[in-house]
């Protein structure tokens, strides 16, 4: 946060002063006193400067995918490294997703008999029941 204190030390670096407000500002060790329009002058020069700065702090500060983004660049040598389990475990989620949506397609068959008979074949057991119909 900006103060008069800084607005007269970037006016004069070699200030040496006190001060309540800017209508009571003692000037010690032979400091040449700065007119009070220059001082604020500088003042809100300085809170301009440091809102410009607040704002492009606040633009430039990363959301949650640039802050996913960032990690993933700094840590790439450690996927590079890694990639192939990693390839290897997403392929076999899939799979699992795969497969538990359509287990019942996957692990059981239906076939028919010349006479119109249905049968049920359990791809896992290797054994053939007769479907029953409700």
């Amino acid at each position: 946060m900006v103060t008069l204190g800084d607005a007269i030390l970037a006016i004069n670096p070699d200030a040496v002063f006190e001060y309540e407000d800017i209508d009571t500002i003692s000037w010690q060790r032979r400091t040449k006193p700065i007119n009070k329009e220059e001082i604020l002058s500088k003042y809100k020069e300085l809170k301009d400067l440091e809102k410009e700065r607040n704002a492009l702090e606040k633009a430039n500060r990363k959301g949650f995918l640039g802050k996913v983004i960032a990690f993933l660049d700094n840590n790439k040598i450690i996927f590079y490294n890694y990639r192939q389990p990693l390839a290897t475990f997403s392929i076999l989620i899939s799979l699992i997703f795969v497969l538990t949506e359509n287990f019942h397609k996957v692990r059981y068959t239906i076939l028919t008999d010349p006479y119109g008979t249905e049968f049920v074949y359990d791809r896992f057991t290797g054994k053939i029941k007769k479907k029953i119909n409700y």
